[in-house]
């Protein structure tokens, strides 16, 4: 199947919350170029850097043809979600019709089946990023969120799953298994097009976090076990690239464990390749989730970690996403348990086998090549459109 033919006749709209680059952008510079026309939309969480909505319209060729920050808005999540759903209608009927509709998250999902009513687009595609039953971990509000996800499986064309698990646990909330076929695995992709570094630009014993800083994400995790990593690694330091609600409880933790001048915050970095070039100097990436009911990261595919093995990193990780299991099983890195003594012991054991670390680092850039966002797209693609023909006609 050529999906380039099936892709150049077809208008594509992407529709997704932020709060730095991901998946949906990866998809955004896929398709790019690829359709006849593509609108990206996208609506900062209120908690991100910078909350003005934007849309970028893009031409056959992959040029941009139109480019429009909205204003700052009121920092509160129901008037944020009313105001995304408006501009993302108004957006999407002033810019024309189109042939598919992929609504990131379940609201966004929910918007494409209105616009699919009023004749707009003539398929959605939901792409899940997360699920999780209990996220909000209020009985009403889980309900709402639950029951949008569940008309938005029922109502899209096609589902996309960044893992297995969400579909079982779809059908463990009550979804009926008719739905199980149009559901269809797109796991997180990697970037290969990240420099290598030279062994001489190589920090040894750097061990680096990406990522929104918030409790879930396990960094403090690390910081309590760098007084057992420096008994045996004394030059060992921490990079975290990102920021978040978190952070300046983090920054306490060093201080408090008179190991700040061991951790870096670096901040906040846009420019997604430069963050993996930053990475790509380090010895090893680190994903310390920590291990809770409501840590959503269990039923998901953790972005970070693919972003590790496209910069060469191997990966200390937690026992909580099933990702770890691949890891271990491709000897991309090495998995523990979700404590400071756990994570401080397996640091140890990588940062001092020069020789294992070295043979990490090759599978995890071998595993990432297998993960190529053009690899993992045209799979989505392809399968998307088999259920489609099935259902409908296929691709227009």
């Amino acid at each position: 199947m050529n999906i380039s033919k099936l892709l150049k006749n077809n208008s594509i709209v992407i529709v997704t919350h932020e709060y730095t680059t991901g998946p949906p952008h990866s998809l955004e510079k896929y398709c790019s170029g690829k359709v006849s026309k593509l609108l990206f939309i996208s609506h900062p969480f209120i908690f991100a850097p910078d909350t003005r909505s934007y849309f970028n319209l893009y031409d056959f060729k992959g040029k941009v043809q139109d480019s429009v920050h909205f204003i700052k808005f009121i920092q509160n999540q129901f008037i944020s979600v009313m105001k995304d759903i408006v501009l993302t209608v108004y957006w999407v009927v002033c810019a024309g019709q189109f042939d598919q509709y992929i609504g990131v998250d379940g609201m966004n999902a929910f918007t494409g089946l209105f616009l699919k009513r009023l004749g707009i687009v003539k398929r959605v595609i939901f792409y899940t990023i997360d699920y999780v039953p209990n996220r909000f971990n209020n009985a009403f509000v889980d309900s709402i969120y639950l029951w949008i996800d569940k008309k938005a499986v029922e109502g899209s064309d096609v589902v996309w799953n960044l893992s297995d698990t969400m579909k079982t646990m779809r059908a463990e909330q009550g979804l009926s298994h008719s739905y199980d076929a149009k559901q269809i695995l797109v796991p997180v992709g990697t970037d290969v097009d990240i420099p290598e570094v030279k062994e001489s630009e190589r920090k040894r014993f750097h061990v680096a976090h990406m990522g929104h800083l918030t409790k879930k994400q396990g960094v403090q995790l690390v910081i309590e076990a760098i007084p057992e990593v420096l008994t045996k690694v004394p030059e060992f330091h921490f990079d975290i690239f990102g920021a978040g609600e978190y952070e300046k409880t983090l920054k306490e933790l060093s201080a408090r464990l008179n190991v700040d001048s061991f951790v870096t915050f670096h901040g906040y970095i846009e420019d997604h390749h430069s963050l993996e070039i930053k990475l790509s100097t380090c010895s090893l990436g680190i994903a310390p989730y920590v291990d809770t009911q409501d840590n959503f990261i269990r039923h998901t595919d953790p972005g970070k970690v693919k972003a590790y093995l496209a910069a060469g990193l191997p990966i200390v990780i937690t026992k909580v996403p099933d990702v770890w299991k691949d890891i271990e099983k491709n000897k991309c890195g090495k998995a523990c348990e979700a404590n400071p003594s756990s994570v401080a012991k397996t640091i140890i054991f990588l940062l001092t086998d020069e020789l294992l670390l070295g043979l990490y680092r090759k599978n995890a850039v071998v595993y990432a090549r297998k993960f190529s966002w053009k690899r993992v797209f045209t799979r989505a693609f392809q399968a998307s459109n088999k259920i489609f023909s099935f259902g409908t006609q296929g691709m227009t």
